[in-house]
C-alpha cells in the first residue's frame, strides 16, 4: 500500500510494517505492566505468548484444510522452502508466512489458554485482554498499510481503491475484473479501517469502564464479547471462504469469542481473573 511512494522500486511496506508490528506489540506489553508484574508471572507469560502465535498460525491452515486445499497448499509451501537460498528469499518466505496468521486465532486460542488450559494463567486474564482492543487497531492500520485483508468490491461513499500491484490488484486480475494487475483495484470496502474506528470503540468503551470501577471480569468480557460482535459483522464485507456454504472461518471464531465473554461476564468472578 505504502509503495506507490517509491512507484514499486524500494518496499516501503515491507520495512515499515515489521517495525510497526513490534510497535503495537510493545503498546499492549505497556499496558499489560500496569496490571500485573511481569517478573513474577514472565514464565507463564511466555508459555501464553507461545500458545497464542500457534493459535494465530492454526487458525488460516484450518481455512485452508476446510476449503480442501491442504495438498496445493502443502505443495506450493515446500516448493517456497526449496527456494531459500539467500536472506532475501528468507525474507520473503517469512513475510507470506506472517501475513496468514489471524489476530482472531490467536486471541481465540489466548482465551482458551488463560480461562482452562495452562496453569495460573486465569489470573492474568484481565491484564492481558483488557487491552487487547486497542493492540487489534494498531495491527490493522497495518494490515491497511499492506493492503491485505481488504474488502468486497464497493463503491459507496467509503470504497477505496488500491494501488497498482496490490494484493487487491492481483486477485481482481485474477478474477478477470481488471486488464492488467498493474492498474489500480477495483473499488472495495476498507474493512481493515471498519476494524479499527470499531476496536478503538470498544478500547474507549472498556478504559471508561474501568475508570468507574466495574468489575474486572465484565470488562474481560466485554472485550471479547465486542471483538467478536464487531468482526462477525464486518467480515460480511470481506471476500472469506465459506464454511458449511454459509460462514467463514473467522466467523465460526467470533461466535465462540462472544460465547467466552459471556461466560467471563456471568460465570466468572472479579478475583479469579486477575491478582490480588
Amino acid at each position: 500500500m505504502l509503495n506507490w511512494l517509491s512507484s514499486g522500486v524500494i518496499d516501503i511496506t515491507g520495512y515499515i510494517t515489521p517495525i510497526l508490528f513490534l510497535l503495537d506489540v510493545l503498546v499492549w506489553f505497556l499496558l499489560v505492566k500496569k496490571e500485573t508484574n511481569i517478573k513474577k508471572n514472565v514464565k507463564i507469560l511466555v508459555k501464553i505468548g507461545i500458545f497464542s502465535l500457534l493459535g494465530a498460525a492454526v487458525a488460516p491452515l484450518l481455512i485452508i484444510v476446510v476449503s480442501g486445499k491442504l495438498f496445493p497448499f502443502l505443495s506450493a509451501a515446500g516448493k517456497l522452502i526449496q527456494k531459500i537460498n539467500s536472506f532475501a528469499m528468507l525474507k520473503t518466505a517469512l513475510a507470506i508466512a506472517f501475513r496468514g496468521f489471524s489476530i482472531t486465532g490467536g486471541i481465540l486460542i489466548l482465551s482458551i489458554v488463560l480461562l482452562f488450559t495452562l496453569k495460573d494463567a486465569k489470573k492474568l486474564t484481565f491484564a492481558i485482554l483488557y487491552p487487547f482492543p486497542l493492540f487489534a487497531a494498531l495491527t490493522r492500520i497495518n494490515c491497511f498499510l499492506k493492503g491485505c485483508c481488504f474488502g468486497k468490491l464497493y463503491e459507496g461513499i467509503f470504497a477505496i481503491k488500491y494501488p497498482p500491484a496490490s494484493f487487491a490488484s492481483r486477485q481482481h486480475y485474477a478474477q478477470s475484473l481488471l486488464p492488467s494487475r498493474y492498474v489500480p483495484s477495483c473499488p472495495v470496502h476498507p474493512t481493515q479501517l471498519y476494524i479499527v474506528f470499531s476496536m478503538l470503540m470498544l478500547f474507549i468503551g472498556v478504559v471508561l469502564m474501568k475508570k468507574f470501577k466495574m468489575k474486572k471480569n465484565i470488562i474481560a468480557g466485554t472485550v471479547l464479547a465486542g471483538y467478536g460482535f464487531f468482526n462477525f459483522f464486518i467480515e460480511l464485507s470481506r471476500e472469506e471462504p465459506l464454511v458449511f456454504n454459509f460462514i467463514t472461518m473467522g466467523q465460526t471464531m467470533e461466535i465462540i469469542l462472544v460465547f467466552l465473554g459471556f461466560y467471563l461476564i456471568f460465570k466468572t468472578k472479579e478475583e479469579d481473573i486477575s491478582e490480588s
